[in-house]
């Protein structure tokens, strides 16, 4: 990744109507984590009084899903049998319609968190709930479904039929991880999975197709029940975002969701922050949400649309060399990421709340703060384990910044990392 040069927002801004008087407050809701032994989560832990936005995560449709684990892949079975390929589907059935959470008042057919999210629209109908279609783990039928425009015009059908079976939902959120490749199934490091220019340029026509079919059938579903429906997708930093003709999607949709986070992990050596703020000269090749967003907006993506991300989750190294726990050498570097975590299937990963818990002085842990960078860090010299994530005052920070930029507003993956609502609390005293 080449470094971007810096852009003014101010200047970038003269061509685009901003309006920040309703700041997106925004949410993932991770369906799996009901199950964390550790801290289980679900729809009742939702702070619903603090958004505007929860974000379901995650649906699919029926499609290759070789990339996924053995369990997703045989929920796809089960939920796709007797469907058309690329229809829209409920993935975790058992968690989204069949297990108890406890009781409800809405009279329904069904139970689980949909169940669940029915009583949250009832008392807070304000609040915009959406389903999001795709993740790193589910989004190669995505490059399937691409090839071809019938199929992508039954997906979109099929998934507002789908939304107008749960009268909960506001829409439709599209996490296509990535259009023009770079995700899970599609990496560009690997010859045999690298897309060719071809193949990008034709997902750039497909994606548009594709946002453009979904908007109009939510227009049909409007004409139907009276309702607005929101159409909503993530964004990928860098050269992800190039990969999208935002002069013709954008008008057709309501929020884009910048997932500026992950910049750095466990996956190489290069250690550094996970989801700082602003560029810095000793940061590596040049990442930063300022940067990024900057580049984001002159490739097309209107301001006033903008959602900047904020993680409620950490990375971490271990064999983190020439660090003194203070001040950030150049391009610093580390043996490997940690092999540990809050979870085992994903050694490197730590929960906000596995932070504050396990993390502290006592396990011989220091924190600190890279001024410049706007961006927390933990360190353990004597285990030399370095650990970057986002913390109350780096998300005061890119809340600061978002409402000095006119941009939409914040979203954070995922609303279960933050255990005490100290994160989300910050959020929303600062936007909403």
């Amino acid at each position: 990744m080449k470094a971007i040069l810096p852009l003014t927002i101010a200047a970038l801004l003269s061509s685009s109507a901003v309006a920040a008087d309703s700041p997106v407050v925004a949410g993932y809701f991770a369906d799996w984590q009901y199950n964390n032994e550790a801290n289980p989560y679900t729809v009742k832990d939702i702070p619903a009084d603090k958004l505007t936005h929860v974000i379901y995560a995650f649906l699919s449709m029926c499609g290759p899903h070789q990339g996924a684990s053995d369990a997703v892949q045989k929920q796809i079975e089960v939920a796709c049998k007797g469907k058309e390929p690329f229809s829209a589907v409920i993935v975790d059935q058992v968690s989204a319609l069949q297990k108890d959470f406890g009781p409800t008042k809405a009279k329904v057919a069904y139970k689980g968190h949909f169940a669940q999210l029915k009583d949250l629209k009832n008392e807070k109908p304000e609040l915009k709930i959406l389903p999001s279609f795709g993740g790193w783990t589910m989004s190669e039928p995505f490059h399937a479904m691409a090839k071809d425009k019938a199929s992508i015009e039954h997906f979109s059908k099929s998934a507002v039929e789908l939304i107008a079976q749960y009268d909960f939902f506001d829409g439709i959120d599209l996490d296509w991880e990535y259009p023009g490749g770079g995700g899970l199934t599609t990496s560009p490091w690997n010859p045999d999975t690298k897309l060719s220019d071809e193949q990008k340029a034709s997902e750039k026509e497909a994606y548009t197709h594709l946002v453009k079919t979904l908007r109009a059938e939510l227009d049909n579903l409007e004409k139907k029940t009276g309702r607005e429906y929101e159409l909503s997708t993530a964004v990928g930093v860098g050269s992800k975002a190039e990969s999208i003709d935002w002069a013709a999607v954008s008008p057709h949709l309501t929020n884009m969701f910048a997932m500026t986070y992950d910049y750095l992990g466990g996956w190489g050596t290069q250690t550094g922050h996970l989801t700082n703020l602003h560029a810095t000269d000793n940061g590596w090749w040049g990442m930063g949400t300022d940067v990024f967003v900057n580049k984001m907006i002159s490739l097309g993506i209107p301001a006033d649309k903008l959602v900047v991300g904020a993680a409620f989750y950490g990375r971490g190294w271990e064999g983190t060399k020439g660090f003194d726990g203070k001040a950030i050498p150049k391009e610093l570097s580390s043996t490997q990421g940690a092999s540990f975590g809050t979870s085992a299937q994903e050694p490197g990963y730590f929960m906000y709340w596995d932070l504050k818990r396990n993390y502290t002085k006592a396990q011989g842990y220091i924190s600190g703060y890279d001024e410049k960078a706007e961006a927390p860090y933990l360190w353990n010299e004597e285990k030399q384990v370095f650990i970057s994530y986002d913390d109350s005052r780096s998300v005061k920070a890119k809340a600061d910044w978002v409402k000095k930029n006119k941009l939409a507003g914040l979203f954070v993956w995922d609303l279960s990392g933050d255990e005490n609502n100290e994160l989300m609390n910050v959020m929303s005293a600062e936007l909403k």
